[in-house]
Formats: C-alpha cells, structure tokens, sequence
C-alpha cells in the first residue's frame, strides 16, 4: 500500500506536534510547516498528497496560503482547520478548493474520519480517469457495483451473438445505453440501430412504421416507404417499452419474427427481414402474459435471454462515482464546475432515487445551472431530492413508559441498520455517513440485541 504524504500547517507548536504524531501512527507520511512561509517552501520541495492546514496563520494571510499551495498542487486535497470564531472564513476557504474543515478543538479520530473520506473521493477521481481514457470504440460501464459488473460480464458475452434480448428494468436504471453498448459491441456495429419508442408512436400509426406502406395503401401513403423493421437491414432493432403495442400488432409482429419476414401495408411481396432484436420495458412482461395483456408467443419470441438492470438503490455504491461522473460530463470547462461537498454526498447516498440514474443526472445537471463553479450543500437540494425513506416506522415499537436510555438506544440502532442497509453493508462509509469512528460503529454493533 501505497504511503500517503500530508502537508502539516499549524503554527500552534503543542497541537502540532500532536497531529503529527497521530497521524504518523496512522501511516501518513507528514511534513509539518510551522508558517505559511514554511508551508510555500515545502510544495516547492516535493508533492503532496494531502493538505491539512491552520487557516489563521503568524505570517501570511491563510486563505492567500492555501490559494498559492492549491495553485502550486491542483491534484492535493485539503482540509482545513478553524477556531470557533472563524467558520465563515472555512467556508471561504472551501469556496478556494479546499476540500473539508474543522472547527477547533476536534477529536482525532474525527480528523482520521474526514481524511478518509478524502482519500474515498480520490478513489473516485482516478476511477473517473481510467473510464475518460478508454477508447470510445469500447464503451464502458460507470459501476464498482457486483450486480453491474455481472452484468456487463454477461453483456461483453450475448454481444457478439444474434440471439434476441429483453431488457427490464425501472425506468432510468440505463436500460437505453446497455442496448446502444450491446450494438457497438456487435458483429453489427457497422451496420444500423433502429430505435422504437412504441409507447410514444400513434396507435393508428404504428403498423405503417414498423413494417412500411405501399403506395396508395392509407390515405398519407403518397408513396411506398419502407418499414422500420426494413431499415434495420443487417444491424440492430431495438423495441423500446415493447409492452405498449397493441394486441393486434404484437400478432403481426410474431408472425413477421418467425417468418423473418413482412409485408408492407397494402402490398403482397412477403420482403426479407435479417437484424438482432432487442426489447425493452420497465414491466413484468411474463404477469402481463397472465393477464392476457401481452401475447405470451411474442413473449417467449423476444425472450431468448432476459438481462434486468438494477435500480440504483441496490447499487448505491455507484452513487457517488455517478455524482461525480456527471459532474465532469455537464461542465467541461473546470471553472464552471460545481464540488460537491461531503454534506451533499452523504445525502446522495440516503436517497430514494425512484428515477434512478436518470434522476441523479437530473439532479447534477440543475445543480451545475443554477450554482456553476461553487460548492454544494445539503440546502442547495431541490425539493424533489429533499425527502429520504420514511422513518416513522421505527418508532412503533418504542412504547410509553419504555425507559429514555432504553428508548434512545432502540432508535440508535433502528437508524445505524437503516444506513447500513442503504449502504450495502459496507461499515466504512456508514461510519461515514453516520459521523463516527470505525471503531464507535463497531462498538456499537457488538452490543445489539435482537428486538
């Protein structure tokens, strides 16, 4: 692993001799500046990694210090220090690049906890790098989550075959972009990607789309056109929410699937068909067979391998690399670009996000137009990102006349399971999320009971 190297500003010689000791325990490698002059002197003899600096500093102005080291050392992260009296000054400070603050007198263990969420966020930004250099002609997946890694996995496999393909999933889980990568993965790449949106073509017009008219064949037909089902010639169709065609077209359509074959409105000349079906939907299609809703024949034809894409609430360890992904995507000039602040990213992580990725794109897309190049705080949310999960269940077995102790350690650990939960059980980023130690959470693990 790995040593990381930390710039130390504090001219408070007790206090800094304490940081650097624990931190030194905590395997950073640290150079302590007593000055800002010291601290200037330091970046210019090597790089660091992180900055953890004194914002009131005996011989400069500290926001011009940090102003000068960020300059001199754009890829270093900071966090800085502040007395109680001073916290509009760490706000400036943030405003400059810094990353987190404290306010003095902290805990270490608390220091230890914002440092790693640092180096959690750097994580992310060389996991962005990687994806921004890979070569366009192989598209690449934005996920560290097991359930999508499985799933590209099976993707890279039934790509370079012809077999036909359901996707399902909720509505902007990427259902859209898996198929667009299936194609560029394809034989066919070369060839077309015809894209239907069935649910938003007029009933009355549907059939004329999908499989062409002959001249003279409806009152519009001025002239023979084909089809779309024609036009996808050697590439890839792709039927998007295939469970809003009608009944009778979802006859014809089997029928054309099983021929290869069609017809055009008002013509006799059956006319070949040769392309690799993909369907899409956000519905239980085989409920809607049961139904009667939907053809169970055209069901079992388009159904050859079902790949389900998860929402991003059972992906959250994708929340974040996302936010940031995204954040990159809507400002490519640097300046413009908002940061989000570690306040905003434990919010992210808690939320419901019912339109899933598409919702968290939104959401940074609005964010970066209303507040370009600032930092963004919880206050910043739109009403529609403002609310997470109903806690009011936890409280129904909390009964009148339960002791306080009692009660508050019940809905403490009612909470800490929530988070975890939301979290994918992953215990680092709960502590994260939940404003304490590693060790505090794992405490406090060992001591539950059952309810």
């Amino acid at each position: 692993m790995q040593t990381l190297k930390l710039l130390l500003v504090e001219d408070d010689p007790l206090l800094g001799e304490a940081l650097q000791e624990a931190l030194t325990t905590n395997s950073y490698q640290v150079r302590w500046a007593d000055s800002g002059a010291a601290a200037l002197e330091a970046v210019c003899a090597e790089s660091y990694d992180l900055l953890l600096q004194d914002v009131k500093l005996p011989d400069a102005d500290g926001l011009d210090i940090l102003r000068e080291l960020l300059n001199r050392q754009p890829s270093c992260h900071a966090l800085v220090m502040t007395g109680q009296a001073t916290v509009e000054m760490a706000v400036r400070a943030m405003k400059l690049g810094a990353f987190d603050f404290l306010t003095k007198p902290f805990d270490v263990n608390l220091l230890l906890l914002k440092l790693e969420r640092i180096l959690g966020y750097r994580s992310l930004e060389k996991q962005l790098a990687q994806f921004s250099d890979s070569a366009v002609s192989q598209p690449r997946f934005i996920t560290r989550s097991p359930a999508m890694r499985s799933l590209v996995d099976t993707v890279a496999v039934v790509a370079a075959s012809d077999v036909s393909l359901l996707l399902q999933g909720e509505i902007g889980t990427g259902k859209k972009m898996l198929a667009e990568t299936i194609h560029k993965l394809s034989p066919r790449k070369d060839s077309p990607l015809i894209r239907v949106p069935c649910g938003t073509i007029a009933v009355s017009m549907i059939e004329e789309e999908l499989f062409g008219v002959e001249k003279g064949a409806t009152p519009t037909a001025d002239r023979a056109r084909p089809g779309l089902l024609e036009k996808a010639e050697g590439g890839t169709l792709v039927l998007d929410t295939v469970d809003e065609l009608p009944l009778a077209v979802q006859a014809t359509l089997t029928r054309a699937l099983e021929e290869m074959s069609c017809c055009r409105i008002g013509g006799v000349t059956p006319r070949k068909l040769r392309f690799r079906l993909i369907c899409s939907t956000s519905h239980d299609l085989k409920a809607m067979t049961e139904e009667g809703i939907f053809r169970k024949e055209l069901y079992y034809r388009i159904n050859v391998v079902t790949l389900q894409v998860p929402p991003l609430r059972e992906r959250r360890e994708d929340i974040q690399l996302l936010a940031a992904y995204f954040v990159n995507r809507f400002a490519p000039d640097e300046q413009q670009r908002i940061k989000l602040s570690p306040e905003l990213l434990d919010r992210l992580m808690l939320l419901p996000w019912h339109g899933n990725v598409q919702e968290l794109s939104n959401l940074i897309e609005q964010l970066t137009l209303l507040y370009p190049g600032r930092v963004i705080r919880e206050r910043h949310l739109p009403s529609m990102a403002e609310s997470t999960p109903d806690m009011g269940t936890q409280y129904e077995k909390i009964q009148v006349g339960m002791p306080l102790k009692d009660a508050v350690m019940l809905f403490e650990m009612r909470y800490i399971q929530r988070v975890l939960d939301s979290l994918g059980g992953q215990k680092g980023h709960a502590a994260e999320v939940l404003g304490i130690s590693r060790k505090v959470l794992w405490e406090k693990l060992k001591r539950r009971t059952p309810a």
